[in-house]
């Protein structure tokens, strides 16, 4: 038999290999698929919800604030959903902005009483749906392979006309941004991980991956995040929409563009305009992967456009009618192939200083817009109705095959020059 200090010494040791195996267990990092809607142009990912594990697919939005789609799948099945009450914790950390009274027996999602609501927007009609705020399971999968739930998961089932626009697959959008009850967010409280993504966008007929938390990546992606360049997150003071403001800090993330090189010559620019006006909100370059294209403020456009023509020019290669909306278009068979896309003058967005620049190559600078002719990739900017109108919008085309990590904690991203330089792409990105 045992002696009483042999049994506590057992137990003692039972207990810290148990604490050790939870902790070796214990999840550091979660991935997504990613896929290009070629038609549209929009990124998606892939989540599963709800009691019965209902399959969505749901648009990315770097910028957006909570997850909203309309599913009838899982409207027919949901029968874990319950809402989120006016007045409760919940409400509070997803910033609800008003209480919704609907009295359908028994209550069905997007039909709850006394319930916590706010608006939903859809970022490609501009559409905003007012709704209550739910919550249900979700099935996520950590780079180990392994699934995991997060049993009360915010989002809105929003109304049905949001879904105009929206790529045929998807049913709503799953959001990114800088709130309490976004996906990085939530991910980084349910398991204590890191509040950090990395983005590797596809381009078209090819896949990529999300990974939210800290984990180490494949070769080569693993040497190439540890010499890729850094620069600040920046917050923009005044709300660029008026259901996107969360503490007077809007929740779209900003980068600090300095200046524009086409090749090594800068744009003149009003310098003013790349600088976020504290006051108004106007001005600074925000990052949306639902943008197709990126768009610059009109004056900023015009010169690169400018600039960029002439360096084209001196390349030989021919300039032909615009086709809309870009307003530089060239003859594809005067333009030469690189490992990195069409031969065409680089475009550098400067930074914080004059070494730390996003370059874009051919890849990312010219898409074919018809037989035999290429366009520059960047278009005009439209003013925003809604508030403050951003000078530059760095749009999904130009993420394509760059790796992008946004450590939301430390306000930081970092950024890889062009994965095809590499000899490499986003569809063999993913943790080691």
């Amino acid at each position: 038999m045992a002696t009483p200090t042999l049994s506590i010494f057992i137990l003692s040791s039972l207990l810290i290999l148990s604490s050790f195996s939870n902790a070796q267990t214990q999840p550091k990092a979660f991935t997504f698929p990613i896929t290009k809607d070629d038609p549209t142009n929009q990124y998606y990912t892939t989540i599963q919800i709800g009691s019965k594990a209902t399959t969505l697919h749901v648009g990315i939005d770097l910028g957006g604030n909570f997850l909203w789609f309309n599913s009838q799948e899982y409207f027919a099945a949901a029968d874990s959903y319950r809402p989120i009450l006016c007045g409760t914790k919940q409400c509070q950390i997803a910033n609800g902005i008003g209480c919704i009274f609907c009295f359908l027996s028994p209550p069905v999602p997007g039909c709850t009483n006394n319930t916590c609501s706010d608006y939903s927007l859809n970022p490609f009609t501009g559409t905003q749906g007012y709704s209550g705020l739910g919550q249900d399971v979700l099935r996520v999968v950590s780079t180990r392979g392994t699934q995991y739930k997060i049993n009360n998961f915010p989002f809105q089932y929003s109304d049905p006309v949001l879904r105009e626009a929206l790529a045929t697959p998807t049913a709503g959008l799953i959001a990114l941004g800088r709130t309490r009850v976004s996906l990085p967010a939530q991910l980084s409280s349910a398991f204590k991980i890191r509040e950090k993504f990395a983005l590797c966008i596809p381009s078209s007929g090819s896949k990529g991956s999300m990974i939210i938390g800290e984990t180490a990546y494949t070769k080569p992606f693993q040497q190439i995040s540890e010499s890729i360049l850094t620069t600040p997150l920046l917050r923009n003071p005044v709300s660029i929409n008026g259901n996107e403001v969360i503490g007077n800090l809007t929740i779209q993330y900003f980068i600090g563009v300095k200046s524009i090189r086409v090749g090594e010559t800068p744009l003149a620019l009003n310098k003013t305009l790349l600088s976020i006006n504290k006051r108004t909100g106007e001005g600074g370059t925000s990052i949306r992967t639902v943008r197709a294209y990126t768009s610059l403020h009109k004056s900023i456009y015009a010169a690169l456009v400018d600039e960029f023509v002439k360096a084209a020019v001196a390349k030989n290669i021919k300039r032909v009618a615009s086709v809309a909306p870009f307003g530089a278009c060239f003859d594809s068979k005067t333009i030469s192939s690189t490992e990195a896309g069409p031969d065409v003058p680089i475009i550098d967005f400067v930074l914080q200083s004059k070494s730390v620049y996003w370059r874009f190559y051919g890849w990312n600078a010219m898409v074919r817009a018809g037989e035999g002719v290429m366009c520059l990739a960047f278009v005009e900017g439209q003013p925003n109705l809604s508030g403050p109108t951003t000078s530059i919008v760095v749009g999904g085309y130009q993420m394509e095959n760059h790796l992008l990590e946004f450590d939301v904690e430390a306000e930081k991203l970092g950024f890889s020059s062009s994965l095809l330089l590499r000899d490499t792409s986003c569809d063999k990105f993913g943790a080691a």
